[in-house]
C-alpha cells in the first residue's frame, strides 16, 4: 500500500530546473533517505510535498487518512512557552477530548435518567479513545523523548525564549517525534545532535512503526535506520533499496554499465561515421553509406556522462605563531550565569583539538569567549605571540546578498574574477553565485562561509560544526584540507569520523563540568 504517490513532477527556479519528470511512490513501512549533492533539491522535494511549493507539472497523491509531520530548520516556536509545554502540545488533540469528557462527567450530576444512559455511552466512548491513543502515558512519552534528545539537562521548565537555535530545533524534533505521524520528513535531524543523541535517535527510527524520508550527510546514521534510498541528481529521481552502502554499490555499478554503453555508443557512431565519409561520395557505395546515415539520425544517442565537480578547500597560511597559542586560567564561560567553571586549559602551536560533549554544554561558548566575541565571566585568558585566527561559526547566513557580494564585501581588493574562482573552487557553479544567500541551500551557504576563511590568512582556525549541511564530497575535502594545514586547529565537531584520524587531542567538555 503507498502511503505517498508523485507522478511526472516538474518544478524550476526561473530557468534552473530543479526536478523534471519525478514520479516517485512510498510503501508503508519504508524507511528512507533522501540524498543527493547540496542544491541538488532535496529540501525543495520536501517543501513541494508539504505544499508550500507548487510544481509546474504534475501531481502527488497522499493516502487519505495520512498525516504528515515536517521537521522544518526554519520554523519558529511561539515564545512564552516550556520545553514541556511546547512537548505536550504535540497532543493537544487529546487534551480536547480529555476536556470533553470531563464536560460529559459534569453534565451527568444534573442529567436525568434517560439522558443519563448517553452521556455514560458518550463518557466510555471518550476514555476509550484517550486509551487507545495513549494519553494516559503522556507524561512518560514526553519523558523518553526528553531525555533521548538531552532536553531534560536543559530543564524541562526552561523558557523557549532562553534556548539557543540548536536547542530550539531539538524541541521541535522531539515535538514531532511524539506527534507520531503517518509520514516523518526529517531534513537534518542529526544537526545540533551530539553522538549520544544520535545514537538514540537511530533506535527511534529504527523501530519507528510508520513511514519517513531523511535527508541526511550522515553516512553511518543513513546505514542504520534506512531500508530504501532515493537518490535526486540532474533533476531526476532513482529509487535504490536498501541502506546507503548498498546504494553506493548499486549506484556504482549503473555508472559502470552507463560509462560502457556510452562508450560502447560512441565507438559504433565513429565508426560509422568514418564509414559514410569514406563512401559516400562513390558512385558504387553511395547507396550503402546514405543507409548507413539514415541508421546513424535513428539512434537514440545516450547524453555524456557528467562529472560533478568536486570542492577543493585549503588555507592561506600566515607566520607561524609563537610555541604558545591560548592558555587559560581559572576561566568560567557563559552568559548570565557560568556553564563551566574553573576552566585550565593550554594550546600549543600545531595542535589540532576536537572539542566534543553533549548539547548546551558550552562549546560554542568556549570558542566565542576565545574570539572575544564574549567576555569570560571570571579568570583569565592569556593569547600568545603573532596570532592571526579565522572563526567559522555556527549560522545560517541568509539574506538578499549574493555569495559574489559577501565574498566581496570582506575582500573589496580582490578582482571579480579571483572571486567567481574561489567560489567555484569551493564546488559552487556559476548559477549559485549570483543567486541571493537566503535562496541556497544549508550546503551551499556553508561554502561561502568557507571560501571566506580561505581567502584570509591564518594560523589558527577555530570551527565551529563546520561539518553541518555539508554533503559527502565536500566533508572529506574539508578533512583532507584540515589535515594539511600547517597552523593550529581547534573543531567542535559531533562527527567522530570526520576528526578521529587525524587531530592531536580530544577536550571533552564534560569532563570539565562533572569534575
Amino acid at each position: 500500500m503507498s502511503i505517498l504517490n508523485v507522478e511526472k513532477l516538474s518544478f524550476s527556479f526561473g530557468d534552473k530546473v530543479i526536478l523534471k519528470d519525478v514520479s516517485f511512490r512510498l510503501l508503508k513501512g519504508e524507511h528512507a533517505g533522501l540524498v543527493g549533492v547540496n542544491g541538488a533539491g532535496k529540501t525543495t522535494f520536501f517543501n513541494l510535498l508539504m505544499g508550500n511549493l507548487i510544481p509546474d507539472e504534475g501531481s502527488i497523491y497522499k493516502a487519505s487518512s495520512a498525516n504528515i509531520g515536517y521537521l522544518d530548520q526554519h520554523s519558529k516556536l511561539e515564545e512564552g512557552y516550556t520545553i514541556e509545554n511546547v512537548l505536550k502540545s504535540a497532543f493537544s488533540d487529546l487534551y480536547l477530548i480529555e476536556k470533553e469528557m470531563l464536560e460529559v462527567g459534569e453534565n451527568m450530576a444534573n442529567a436525568s435518567e434517560d439522558e443519563m444512559e448517553k452521556l455514560l455511552t458518550k463518557f466510555s466512548n471518550l476514555q476509550e479513545t484517550l486509551y487507545a491513543k495513549d494519553f494516559y502515558k503522556i507524561d512518560s512519552l514526553v519523558d523518553n523523548v526528553a531525555r533521548g534528545l538531552g532536553l531534560q539537562l536543559l530543564g524541562m521548565d526552561t523558557p523557549i525564549g532562553k534556548l539557543s537555535g540548536g536547542q530550539r530545533t531539538k524541541v521541535k524534533l522531539a515535538r514531532l517525534l511524539l506527534k507520531n505521524p503517518d509520514l516523518l520528513l526529517l531534513d537534518e535531524p542529526t544537526n545540533h545532535l551530539d553522538k549520544e543523541h544520535i545514537e538514540w535517535l537511530s533506535n527511534y527510527l529504527i523501530n519507528y512503526p510508520n513511514c519517513f524520508i531523511v535527508i541526511s550527510h550522515d553516512e553511518n546514521f543513513l546505514n542504520r535506520i534506512t531500508n530504501v534510498i532515493f537518490h535526486i541528481n540532474y533533476g531526476s529521481l532513482n529509487r535504490y533499496p536498501g541502506n546507503y552502502e548498498k546504494f553506493l554499490s548499486l549506484k556504482d555499478d549503473e555508472e559502470k554499465r552507463y560509462i560502457e554503453m556510452y562508450n560502447k555508443q560512441q565507438s559504433e557512431i565513429k565508426r560509422m561515421e568514418e564509414f559514410i565519409s569514406k563512401n559516400i561520395v562513390r558512385a558504387s557505395t553511395t547507396k550503402r553509406a546514405q543507409s548507413r546515415r539514415k541508421q546513424l539520425e535513428k539512434i537514440e544517442r545516450l547524453e555524456k556522462p557528467k562529472n560533478l565537480p568536486r570542492p577543493s578547500f585549503s588555507f592561506l597560511s600566515a607566520r607561524e605563531s609563537g610555541e604558545s597559542v591560548f592558555k587559560s586560567l581559572n576561566m568560567d564561560i557563559g552568559y548570565n550565569y557560568p556553564i563551566i567553571k574553573s576552566l585550565s586549559l593550554k594550546l600549543s602551536r600545531g595542535e589540532k583539538i576536537a572539542i566534543v560533549g553533549c548539547n548546551g554544554i558550552g562549546k560554542s561558548t568556549l570558542l566565542k569567549t576565545i574570539m572575544g566575541i564574549i567576555p569570560p565571566l571570571n579568570g583569565k585568558i592569556e593569547m600568545g605571540n603573532y596570532i592571526f585566527p579565522v572563526y567559522f561559526e555556527q549560522e545560517i547566513m541568509g539574506g538578499n546578498n549574493t555569495p559574489m557580494d559577501e565574498v566581496w564585501n570582506d575582500f573589496p581588493q580582490k578582482k571579480r574574477e579571483e572571486i567567481r574562482k574561489s567560489l567555484a573552487r569551493c564546488g559552487l557553479k556559476e548559477e549559485h553565485i549570483l543567486k541571493k544567500m537566503s535562496a541556497l541551500s544549508g550546503g551551499e551557504q556553508a561554502k561561502v562561509r568557507l571560501c571566506k576563511l580561505m581567502m584570509k590568512p591564518s594560523n589558527w582556525l577555530l570551527l565551529d560544526e563546520p561539518t553541518n549541511h555539508l554533503d559527502i564530497s565536500a566533508k572529506e575535502a574539508l578533512k583532507e584540507a584540515l589535515i594539511a594545514y600547517n597552523g593550529t586547529i581547534l573543531l567542535v565537531c559531533h562527527e567522530k569520523e570526520f576528526y578521529e584520524s587525524w587531530v592531536t587531542d580530544i577536550w571533552n567538555m564534560e569532563d570539565y563540568i562533572y569534575r
